[in-house]
C-alpha cells in the first residue's frame, strides 16, 4: 500500500488495516503515550482472542508486559523477532524514524518484514512526531496523521479529573453545563496530556470550580499555538460595537448567527464557511475579522503565511499541514487569514512559483475538505493578485468590499474613538467632523484623534473641538495620496463584490458645503521648524 494521508478517524482506521493485514504502518504523532494505550486496547479487543502487543525503545529493546526481550535493542533484530513470531500480534516502534535515516540495512529489513507479515494478522506500527520516510518505503508502509483527541475523549478525561479533586480535595463544581461545554471546547487541539495537565492547573487550589478556569485552560492553548511558530492565538478581541459603519456586513454576520445551532443543521443548513474581504487599506478590514470571533464567542487565530515559507518548522507543506491540523481541532473557531493575496497571490500569471502552488492547492483543498467549524476570515488590499480558483463561489461565502467610509460611518468612527478614550461625545460637533474627514479612512480618523489628544494633554487642558480640526487639517489622507490606485481597487469590485457598507442615505442637518479645518497662520507654523518659516 502506498504512503498516504488518512482524513478518517484514527483508530477506525488501525482496525481496516490491521484487518486487511496491512504490514507496515507509519503514524505521525506527539503522543506516543495515547497511541500506546489505544494499540494495546486493540491487542485486548479486535480479534476474538487477545493478541500480544509488544513495544520497542532505542533504550531497552523490545518489551512484553512491561519486560524487556534481551537482545533486541538492534532494530534488525527486533524485526527479526517479529518476522519469527509464530502468532499474531501488534508491535509499536517508537524511534525507528531516526534510525531508518541512516541505516539502508534497516529498510532492506523492513522491506522483507512487509513481505513476510503480508499473510499474518501481525502489524508493525512506527511512530514519529514528523515523517520521515525513505522513499523506498513508500510503496509498503501506510501514513497516518493520528488525530488529536476529540470531544468525547476530553468529556470523559475532563469528568475523571473533577471527580479526582472533589474526592481528594474536597473542591465542589458550580459550572452550567454552558460552562463545562466551554471548558471541553477550551481544550480542543491540546494533546491527551496537555489537555491532562491544562485541567489540572485550571483545578490546582481551587474549592470551588466556576466559569474562570477556563481562562487557565485558554493560556494552554494559547501556548500551543505560539509552539507551532506559524498560528498565533489572539486572545483580545475587539467587540462588533466598535466597528464603525459595515451595516451590510454586520446583518450578514446576525443572519448566520443562528445557523450555528444544531437547529440548523436539521433545517438543512451548512455552517458558514467564511469571507474574504478586500478594500482600501485603513478602513478596517482586520479589526472587523477579530470582532467577527467577538461576535460569535469564538477562539481567533491567525495564520501567517510568511512563517509558512521561512522554513523554521520544516518545508512549507509540513508546516502548513500540521497549521491546518491543529486549527482543524480546535474547531470551532475562526481561522484569520490576513493579506492572503501575499501567501498564495504570487501562483499566477507566466512565472507561477511551484511551491507556491503547491501550498495554494493544499489550502484550497482544505477548505473544501475541512471537518468541523472552522469560519475562514481573510483579507487581501491587492484582491487582483490572488488566482480565480479561490474567488469562486463555494471557497468563501462571500466576498465584501469596504470602501472609505461615508458621512455616517465617519461620525460613528469618531464617536467609537473618543468614547474609546474616555471623551463625552456631547462636547463635539460629529457631523462637522465627519464633513472634514471626507476622503479619510477609519485609521486616518482614529489619527487625528490620537493628534488632537497629544495636542490638548500637551499643554495640560481638556480635548477641544479646535483640537480635532487641527490634527484634520494636518494629514493628507491616502484617497488623495493614493487617488490612483483607490480608483483602480473600487473598479475591481464594481459587480464583483458586495458592499459591506449600505449606500449613503444620510442628509446633513445644514446643507452647507463640506467644512474645512481652518489652516491658519499658528497650524502652518507648528508644522514647521521656525527655521523653515
Amino acid at each position: 500500500m502506498s504512503s498516504q494521508r488518512k482524513k478518517a478517524r484514527s483508530v477506525d482506521l488501525f482496525k481496516k488495516l490491521v484487518s486487511v493485514k496491512q504490514s507496515l504502518i507509519y503514524v505521525v504523532t506527539w503522543e506516543e503515550g495515547r497511541l500506546e494505550s489505544l494499540l494495546e486496547k486493540l491487542s485486548k479487543t479486535m480479534f476474538s482472542t487477545p493478541v500480544k502487543f509488544f513495544t520497542w525503545e532505542s533504550t531497552n529493546g523490545l518489551s512484553l508486559n512491561g519486560n524487556a526481550i534481551e537482545g533486541t535493542k538492534d532494530p534488525i533484530a527486533a524485526i527479526d523477532k517479529a518476522m519469527k513470531l509464530n502468532e499474531n500480534a501488534l508491535f509499536l516502534f517508537k524511534d525507528l524514524h531516526r534510525e531508518m535515516a541512516e541505516n539502508p540495512m534497516l529498510i532492506r529489513k523492513l522491506r522483507d518484514a512487509y513481505d513476510a507479515l503480508s499473510a499474518t494478522y501481525k502489524t508493525i506500527f512506527v511512530v514519529a512526531p514528523v515523517l520521515e520516510l525513505p522513499y523506498e518505503l513508500t510503496k509498503e508502509m501506510s501514513v497516518i496523521d493520528m488525530d488529536l483527541p476529540n470531544y468525547d475523549e476530553i468529556s470523559t478525561l475532563f469528568n475523571s479529573i473533577v471527580s479526582s479533586y472533589a474526592k481528594a480535595k474536597g473542591m465542589k463544581g458550580k459550572l452550567t453545563e454552558v460552562e463545562k461545554d466551554a471548558m471541553i471546547h477550551g481544550a480542543l487541539g491540546l494533546t491527551y496530556d496537555e489537555s491532562k495537565n491544562a485541567f489540572s492547573k485550571a483545578m490546582m487550589g481551587k474549592k470551588l470550580l466556576d466559569i474562570s478556569a477556563l481562562k487557565v485552560v485558554l493560556q494552554e492553548k494559547e501556548q500551543l499555538i505560539r509552539k507551532t511558530g506559524i498560528l498565533e492565538f489572539i486572545a483580545d478581541k475587539p467587540s462588533i460595537a466598535d466597528i464603525g459603519g459595515l451595516d451590510n456586513l454586520k446583518e450578514w454576520l446576525a443572519a448566520r448567527t443562528k445557523s450555528l445551532s444544531p437547529d440548523a443543521a436539521k433545517y438543512g443548513l451548512t455552517p458558514p464557511k467564511g469571507f474574504l474581504m478586500t478594500g482600501i487599506s485603513g478602513c478596517g478590514k482586520s479589526l472587523t475579522v477579530q470582532a467577527v470571533a467577538s461576535y460569535w464567542n469564538l477562539p481567533l487565530i491567525r495564520l501567517d503565511m510568511n512563517r509558512v515559507y521561512s522554513g523554521i518548522m520544516g518545508s512549507p507543506e509540513e508546516s502548513l499541514a500540521m497549521a491546518l491540523k491543529t486549527v482543524e481541532s480546535m474547531a470551532p473557531c475562526v481561522l484569520w487569514v490576513d493579506e492572503i493575496e501575499k501567501g498564495i497571490g504570487s501562483y499566477s500569471g507566466a512565472s507561477r512559483d511551484m511551491n507556491v502552488g503547491r501550498i495554494f492547492a493544499m489550502f484550497l483543498t482544505w477548505m473544501q475538505e475541512k471537518e468541523g467549524f472552522v469560519f475562514v476570515a481573510a483579507t487581501a488590499n491587492e484582491i487582483e493578485m490572488l488566482p480565480p480558483e479561490i474567488l469562486r463561489k463555494g471557497r468563501f461565502d462571500e466576498i465584501f468590499f469596504v470602501d472609505l467610509p461615508g458621512i455616517t460611518e465617519r461620525m460613528q468612527v469618531f464617536e467609537v474613538h473618543l468614547k474609546k478614550r474616555n471623551q463625552d461625545v456631547k462636547k463635539y460637533n460629529l457631523e462637522d467632523l465627519a464633513k472634514a474627514t471626507e476622503g479619510y479612512a477609519g485609521a486616518e480618523i482614529e489619527q487625528c484623534v490620537i493628534a488632537a489628544l497629544f495636542e490638548a494633554f500637551q499643554e495640560d487642558r481638556a480635548l477641544v473641538m479646535d483640537d480635532l480640526m487641527k490634527g484634520i487639517g494636518r494629514m493628507v489622507p491616502l484617497s488623495t495620496t493614493m487617488q490612483e490606485d483607490i480608483k483602480r481597487i473600487k473598479r475591481w469590485a464594481y459587480n464583483r463584490a458586495v458592499l459591506a457598507s449600505k449606500p449613503e442615505k444620510y442628509q446633513p442637518k445644514t446643507m452647507t458645503e463640506k467644512v474645512v479645518p481652518k489652516v491658519t497662520e499658528d497650524i502652518i507654523k507648528s508644522s514647521y521648524k521656525k527655521s523653515d518659516i
